[in-house]
């Protein structure tokens, strides 16, 4: 059995051996996501790394995910947000926070290219939400929504569930899934 004095000796040696494997841990950033669904070439870009991406392949911030021709990928949030790539298309995540402790949540994604569906999860019911897609043509202000967007003959956008706020240079527009009767 070690006497204190050596027992102490070898928890520093071994504390100090630690510390660079705990630095490198604490420098690593933890996954926001996992893809979930994927179909023929879909891609994550990680800086200068591309990974082929698989179920179960965590994403991290800011990661750019790819797909091919005939690619769809489905990415979940550990919020349960669900963002769905279409073929050819480019996203990279840019924020994603979700404490439901402090009741924070902000997702902001930018897509370059390519149609995608997303959907909030429980970021949405949080008192401070922030939850916003930029795309090509305009910036979308997300409210408690499910909404697909993409390349029509321009730009489209079109709301499944809740609302939107579309703006740009020209204007802003909210949109809604539900329509509504004229008072």
């Amino acid at each position: 059995m070690h006497a204190p004095k050596e027992r102490l000796r070898l928890f520093a040696l071994l504390f100090i051996i630690g510390l660079p494997f705990a630095a490198s841990a604490a420098d690593e950033p933890s996954a926001v996501g996992a893809v979930d669904r994927v179909e023929n070439e879909c891609k994550i870009v990680a800086a200068d790394t591309v990974t082929t991406a698989k179920i179960g392949t965590p994403v991290h911030l800011p990661d750019e995910l790819r797909t091919g021709p005939g690619g769809r990928l489905r990415v979940t949030f550990r919020d349960d947000t669900v963002l769905t790539l279409g073929e050819n298309a480019s996203v990279v995540i840019n924020r994603y926070v979700y404490d439901p402790d402090q009741n924070i949540g902000e997702t902001l994604i930018q897509t370059t290219k390519g149609a995608f569906l997303f959907a909030s999860g429980r970021i949405k019911g949080l008192k401070q939400d922030n939850i916003g897609v930029s795309t090509p043509v305009a910036d979308i202000g997300v409210r408690g929504t499910q909404f697909w967007g993409g390349p029509l003959d321009k730009y489209g956008v079109l709301v499944l569930e809740g609302d939107i706020t579309v703006s740009n240079q020209a204007g802003r527009v909210a949109l809604s899934a539900q329509a509504r009767a004229p008072t």
